[in-house]
C-alpha cells in the first residue's frame, strides 16, 4: 500500500508590500554601513546586486539599483554619500627607484 503524502496548503497570494518592508529595512541598514560602502566603492561591487561593474557610485550602488530606491532610501543614500571623501592615488613600482632632485 502506497501512502500519499499529505499536501501542504501555501496561500496562495502573498503579500508584496510586506515583502518590500523587509528588503527596505535590510538595504536602508546596508546603506548605511559605512565599511560595506565603502569596500563595494573601492571594489567596484554594487551593494545591492553584488554585481562588479565600473558605474559603481559614491552611495555604493550601482546605477540600476540607484534608480529602482524608494525616495526615502535615496535620501538615506544622498545622506550617506555626502560623508565620504574618494582619493585615487597612482604609484609606479619604478618609482621608488629614483630620488627627486
Amino acid at each position: 500500500m502506497v501512502r500519499k503524502k499529505k499536501q501542504e496548503t501555501f496561500p496562495k497570494v502573498i503579500n508584496i508590500t510586506e515583502i518590500r518592508k523587509e528588503k527596505q529595512g535590510s538595504l536602508v541598514f546596508l546603506l548605511k554601513d559605512t565599511r560595506k560602502a565603502a569596500l563595494a566603492i573601492k571594489h567596484k561591487t554594487c551593494l545591492n546586486c553584488q554585481t562588479k561593474k565600473m558605474c559603481v557610485n559614491i552611495t555604493g550602488l550601482c546605477s540600476s539599483c540607484y534608480s529602482n530606491l524608494t525616495p526615502e532610501e535615496k535620501a538615506v543614500a544622498d545622506k550617506e554619500a555626502q560623508h565620504k571623501i574618494i582619493e585615487i592615488k597612482v604609484t609606479d613600482d619604478r618609482w621608488k627607484d629614483k630620488t627627486d632632485p
